[in-house]
């Protein structure tokens, strides 16, 4: 370990002594990023602060100037674009990494497998029974993210098709906070970034709209694209600041933050890294 401490300080010291920092760089955002995001931001060296909070709240701090860099799992939409054209803040997007949405229930649920048309029906509320979906006579306990959540919005838009989850849903503020409460409730459902998958919880396999073949969420079907659910998660900054984050960005894109990014379970950019 401290070896391995040692090299660590040695890479790092390297890729700084040719950065310049004048100032912290301020990082905000999604959740489901914020590992990945931290351990980048540890291998990188100080000048650096991250938080979480949320894909909504990163880019709202983005545009109000409280963060030079936001955290996404999910793309801008449409008003927050005109949002940052009105106010003149042209700016830069950037996939950091992939991630493998994963459904998970507690490890005593005999359903293993799920169509995405029946998680349709579970998180819109038309499916309120274990049974329906080949499960015990069990109430469906669904469990979801905060609103600022950019993973609430992408089930939404690639899931439910925008209906609203159900109204009796638990609301979870964090991943983590999803984890322990589908693993205490055994008629739970919910959903998680790939790099948050425990043994406390069971992962579904999945499959496009009725049926096909079945995917369980893993790094290798996320890498070659057999997982249905794949998402990019982006990184966002203001051209103006481009000069004060390129460090960072560089750096979070080079091999060593790429390695990074496969250490906390998510999938590396490739070549998908040319900025908007």
């Amino acid at each position: 370990m401290v070896k391995r401490n040692y090299l660590i300080g040695i890479i790092c010291g390297c890729w700084m002594a040719g950065t310049a920092l004048a100032q912290t760089v301020k990082i905000k955002g999604s959740d489901t990023m914020y590992p990945l995001v931290h351990e980048i931001t540890d291998l990188y060296g100080k000048g650096v602060a991250s938080e979480g909070g949320g894909s909504n709240a990163g880019i709202s701090a983005l545009l109000e100037g409280k963060a030079d860099v936001a955290m996404a799992s999910r793309s801008l939409h449409t008003n927050e674009k005109n949002n940052f054209t009105s106010k003149g803040k042209p700016y830069s997007e950037v996939i950091i990494a992939y991630d493998a949405l994963s459904f998970i229930v507690h490890p005593d649920n005999k359903v293993s497998r799920l169509t995405q048309t029946q998680l349709a029906g579970i998180f819109s509320g038309e499916i309120t029974n274990w049974k329906q979906v080949g499960g015990d006579d069990r109430p469906i306990l669904v469990i979801i993210r905060e609103a600022a959540s950019g993973t609430n919005e992408f089930v939404k838009d690639i899931i439910t098709n925008k209906k609203p989850f159900p109204n009796q849903a638990k609301v979870c503020s964090g991943t983590s906070a999803v984890i322990q409460a589908v693993s205490q409730h055994t008629g739970a459902i919910g959903f998680v970034g790939i790099g948050y998958l425990e043994e406390i919880v069971k992962p579904i396999a999945v499959s496009a709209g009725n049926g096909g073949n079945f995917v369980l969420p893993s790094f290798k079907t996320a890498l070659n694209k057999t997982y249905p659910l794949i998402r990019p998660l982006y990184l966002y900054y203001l051209k103006s600041q481009e000069d004060k984050v390129k460090g960072f960005m560089n750096f979070a894109l080079s091999p060593l933050g790429q390695k990074a990014v496969v250490h906390k379970g998510f999938i590396p950019a490739g070549n998908s890294n040319n900025a908007k």
